[in-house]
């Protein structure tokens, strides 16, 4: 194929990915190679490959492609980096950044392919939520055509309904089935048959079962005694049940451009019962408010007065103590709006600094590597500055290095702006877009030459390691620091008359030798040790900032709340999990994001109830990274004591759960589930519960309408989790799925919550059907 041939229309290249191109599959997991045939099918919703032993697992939507990376982008190319840049690809797929790492037969095919499926991404994204369904619903069709004929039976057809999770009486089925029976279906081979269902028919018949009897009742109550809502209609719905009194005649006909799929209703301007449920299941009609998907907070005031979304040990995808380092994990977290990203260096063999966990098994990665992702995608999710929290234990040589590869590769990205005398704030998140600020020890006067630094290394902070080779490996490490400490204490005693502390000597052990270079990359977040806030409010700089443990930040939060405040109003804060997590698991963020703390530091690669939290949090502002804190924890003479919330702050939230949509089951869990909701209001240092009854046998139209109130006392901060189980009596309850959201984020009025994994995937079009109201309490 000519190289002018590579220059296609979009539809030219989805032409090309359907007829299917031969790759080499190249693993992660392994050396083995196998040559497979690509293909994107007709609608472009959907990349395939074949042979496989996996069926209809060897399928990716293309709405979960993440990334297309051209070259040797990946971990797996970069170890086999045998094959010519120029035919290579790899393509991310879902939440936990699935690499298929492919090699063409030429230059050509990889570049009509990587075109090809940028082009397919950016279809996807454009699809209306209308289509978005029927894609849901051809997908599990597909799954279902296990004979590949194009055409499901009666029975196959019942059987997928329960795969769906719904649970209907067969004769309603077969009743719903022969009405959408309308035309005689003709199989993949032409033969001609009846009573079976194509893929068409099989979305009408889905569509009739489905039918919402409570948004209908919804719909009828604004619609009088016909089956429209005129713009007027529309309008008092907006304004009476959803609380949005801003909304105007002009921005209802508006929507009903939009969302209306009949013409002659677009023609006179009027919304039918379809239209109104492709609203309602837009973004004008779900939980999160629209307005908080983009940047609408003061981006403007000093860099402390902002929450940060922080990560931990960055470079580990699993656990703490064996678990593997990758440049992967920096990409997952970067790409979630992360702002705050840490590096533990160490000397490495080639004079090459490497970053893996301390005094631990993890593997090893360059640091060279690290810069380059970085460098990459620091800036894709949001253009807010991004913090590299550096943990130097390198010789100087090495951090000579360290300098030389952050100038070489980001260049002016680096904020190196001398602090002016007259400053006492620092720059604003605005004023450093595009920015990457350096934290770590910085020497007292710069025109000096290398000096010491102490070393503070929370890599070492390890306790109750269960796992024996680690513990000996710590315990070796631990050994050789006790020598170094005991023949520091010989020596000194004898020119000090034995005056010289123990405690003394293991402080000036600690001592780090920093490099000049390295030092003078660190402008605005400068570490220095925390001893109390009376010093820290006497001495610190507004530049300087420190790292707290679990332990000791929760400490500070519970017995010190106004103080911690006071202390996070100035200056930035950083906090990070206990040694002993050495599972990677994750603490609680509320209680110190409560305390002020803007760099509340999980392990992102950590997935649970804490990690929820946090995303769902973040996802507020655009997911910029940046929250803008609440005023009395950013002006002086307000205080705020999280442990003693002044009343002035409450409010009362009512909910009724009304429904459930196509709940998924759990995996290995019985036929037809029986869901119920809880919804936990994250307020302060408690979290308060509330649960529906639970509806047996329906996990596709599940019925509570259950209404429940909390009573809030700092909206600006609560956050509220909306989670569905399987209830199982004998047994735990199993998860089924979760929204994390803040409560400010909140709209009222009938809206759906969607739902998402454990593992932060979207269960689509798993939801429950809510309807919300808040008040001030006096």
């Amino acid at each position: 194929m000519s190289a002018e041939n590579n220059q296609q229309s979009g539809e030219q290249l989805l032409l090309n990915l359907q007829r299917g191109t031969p790759f080499i599959k190249v693993k992660e997991e392994s050396r083995k190679t196998h040559e497979r045939t690509f293909s994107v099918n007709k609608e472009a919703t959907v990349l395939s490959y074949r042979p496989s032993k996996k069926g209809w697992k060897a399928r990716y939507r293309i709405e979960d492609i993440k990334e297309v990376r051209v070259g040797h982008e990946t971990d797996t190319f970069k170890a086999r980096s045998g094959y010519p840049k120029e035919t290579c690809f790899s393509v991310i797929v879902g939440v936990n950044n699935k690499t298929i790492n492919l090699v063409a037969r030429s230059a050509d095919d990889a570049k009509i392919w990587i075109e090809g499926l940028k082009f397919a991404m950016r279809h996807s994204q454009a699809i209306d939520i209308h289509k978005q369904q029927q894609v849901w619903i051809r997908d599990y069709f597909l799954k279902a055509d296990t004979n590949n004929d194009g055409t499901l039976d009666f029975d196959e057809c019942f059987k997928l309904l329960k795969k769906m999770n719904m649970k209907i009486e067969r004769s309603h089925a077969k009743h719903l089935f022969k009405e959408a029976d309308v035309k005689k279906s003709q199989t993949a081979s032409g033969k001609v048959v009846e009573n079976r269902l194509d893929i068409d028919e099989f979305v009408a018949f889905y569509k009739k079962i489905t039918n919402r009897t409570e948004i209908k009742e919804l719909f009828k109550k604004y619609s009088g005694d016909d089956d429209y809502w005129t713009a007027s209609e529309f309008t008092k719905f907006m304004h009476e049940s959803q609380k949005r009194l801003d909304v105007k005649e002009e921005w209802c006909l508006n929507v009903i451009e939009k969302y209306e799929q009949k013409e002659v209703c677009r023609q006179k301007k009027i919304l039918s019962y379809d239209g109104f449920v492709l609203f309602m299941l837009g973004p004008n009609g779900l939980v999160f408010n629209p307005y908080h998907d983009s940047v609408y907070q003061d981006m403007t005031q000093p860099l402390t007065h902002y929450f940060i979304a922080s990560s931990h040990n960055t470079y580990l995808l699993s656990d703490q103590l064996r678990g593997p380092s990758s440049t992967e994990a920096y990409i997952k977290a970067l790409q979630k709006g992360c702002r705050c990203v840490e590096l533990d260096i160490w000397d490495g063999p080639d004079n090459e600094p490497v970053v893996y966990h301390g005094h631990t098994l993890t593997s090893k990665i360059l640091f060279r590597d690290i810069v380059e992702v970085i460098n990459k995608y620091a800036f894709v999710a949001s253009q807010y500055p991004v913090i590299l929290s550096l943990e130097n234990h390198c010789s100087v040589p090495q951090q000579q290095v360290m300098a030389n590869i952050m100038q070489t590769i980001l260049g002016d990205q680096i904020y190196k702006e001398p602090v002016k005398a007259d400053e006492k704030d620092p720059p604003s998140p605005e004023a450093l877009k595009g920015k990457i600020l350096i934290k770590g020890k910085k020497l007292k006067v710069e025109d000096e030459d290398d000096g010491d630094v102490s070393d503070e290394d929370e890599a070492a902070d390890i306790e109750n390691v269960e796992d024996e080779e680690v513990r000996q490996q710590l315990e070796s490490s631990k050994k050789k620091k006790d020598k170094k400490v005991l023949m520091m204490e010989n020596f000194l005693s004898i020119f000090s008359g034995g005056k010289v502390s123990k405690a003394a000597v293991e402080h000036e052990s600690k001592k780090l030798k920093l490099a000049k270079d390295l030092s003078m990359l660190v402008c605005l977040c400068k570490s220095v040790h925390f001893h109390n806030f009376k010093e820290s409010a006497e001495k610190y700089k507004f530049y300087e900032m420190s790292s707290f443990g679990e332990s000791k930040a929760m400490d500070l939060a519970k017995h010190s709340g106004e103080q911690y405040n006071e202390h996070n109003k100035k200056f930035l804060s950083r906090t990070y999990p206990a040694g002993w997590r050495t599972n990677s698991s994750n603490y609680c963020p509320c209680p110190l994001w409560n305390a002020g703390c803007a760099i509340v530091a999980l392990n992102y690669q950590t997935h649970g109830e804490e990690m929820d939290l946090y995303l769902g949090k973040f996802k507020q502002n655009g997911n910029s990274g940046y929250i803008l804190k609440p005023v009395f924890m950013r002006e002086e003479g307000l205080k705020f004591d999280p442990e003693k919330p002044s009343a002035e702050y409450k409010k009362k939230l009512r909910f009724k759960i009304i429904s459930g949509q196509q709940l998924p089951k759990p995996k290995g869990s019985k036929e037809i589930i029986d869901p119920f909701v809880k919804v936990s209001i994250y307020d302060m240092n408690q979290e308060i519960d509330a649960k529906t009854e639970v509806v047996e046998n329906n996990g596709f139209n599940p019925q509570w309408n259950h209404d429940m109130e909390f009573d809030v006392k700092v909206p600006e901060l609560a956050l509220v989790r909306f989670t569905v189980y399987d209830y199982d009596m004998s047994s735990k309850n199993d998860f089924i799925g979760q929204y994390t959201i803040p409560v400010a984020s909140l709209q009222l009025g009938y809206h759906h919550v969607p739902l998402v994994s454990k593992k932060g995937v979207a269960l689509s079009p798993a939801s429950i059907f809510v309807h919300i109201m808040s008040s001030s309490k006096s």
